[in-house]
């Protein structure tokens, strides 16, 4: 199986005239030790983004009840589940910091938006490739303005201030999110909300932390380390 993806990546890199070839599928940050066992040599690039911006958009995206939506909490609380969904993900990355060592390559998403060039410039250096401006001309000639259409699908350039959950996201929300994944967002560097969570906020994060973790083992997805010896 192996052999038979990397000759496919390998083809789409020989057409493309490109010596590395790479995939982007977000769910795989959830995967990296299977994902390594198939490709030891492989390097991952795991971007991070805060994640009250992430949860705006997962409350918008019209795909989320296949997605997100599939944890037991999701019905319950949209807002406290998205809020897990995005410390599960986060957590699980950089779990496989450890076994990827010097193969593994963290990105803050809005280091990039701020100075998009300085940002590619240490990602090119983490992937061994000569960093060139076209790189960050990618929307060239694809810029489509069609109401409706997604920063993605519209081919945006580099766009500041596509999401901001100080303007956002309702305080409501914004204590909810910080009661269920505060300590991650203190680790990564993330300003909190004014205004602590309540102890029944922090009681009902907890349990629905609880919830989440045994909707992922029940699906036999993997439990960040942290949240074992928080749960045990």
């Amino acid at each position: 199986y192996a052999r038979f993806v990397s000759e496919l990546f390998d083809l789409h890199g020989r057409l493309k005239g490109k010596r590395l070839v790479g995939e982007k599928t977000p769910g795989y940050v959830r995967h990296i030790p299977t994902l390594h066992q198939l490709w030891s040599d492989a390097k991952v690039v795991h971007m991070i983004r805060d994640g009250r911006d992430v949860a705006l958009s997962l409350l918008e995206w019209s795909k989320a009840e296949r997605n997100v939506g599939r944890f037991p909490t999701w019905e319950e609380d949209p807002v406290t589940t998205a809020a897990l969904y995005w410390e599960w993900s986060v957590r699980l990355g950089r779990d496989a910091r450890a076994l990827l060592g010097g193969q593994y390559y963290e990105l803050r998403y809005e280091a990039l938006i701020a100075d998009p060039e300085a940002e590619c410039r240490k990602l090119c250096d983490f992937l061994a490739l000569a960093y060139h401006p076209a790189m960050l001309r990618f929307h060239e000639g694809r810029t489509r303005s069609k109401p409706g259409l997604s920063a993605k699908k519209a081919w945006r350039p580099v766009t500041p201030g596509l999401r901001h959950w100080r303007e956002q996201m309702s305080p409501v929300d914004a204590r909810r999110f910080e009661a269920a994944t505060g300590p991650l967002l203190d680790e990564l560097g993330y300003g909190r909300a004014e205004g602590s969570a309540s102890w029944e906020e922090l009681e009902r994060a907890s349990r629905l932390r609880e919830a989440f973790a045994d909707g992922a083992r029940a699906r036999r997805l993997a439990v960040p380390e942290a949240w074992e010896r928080l749960l045990a």
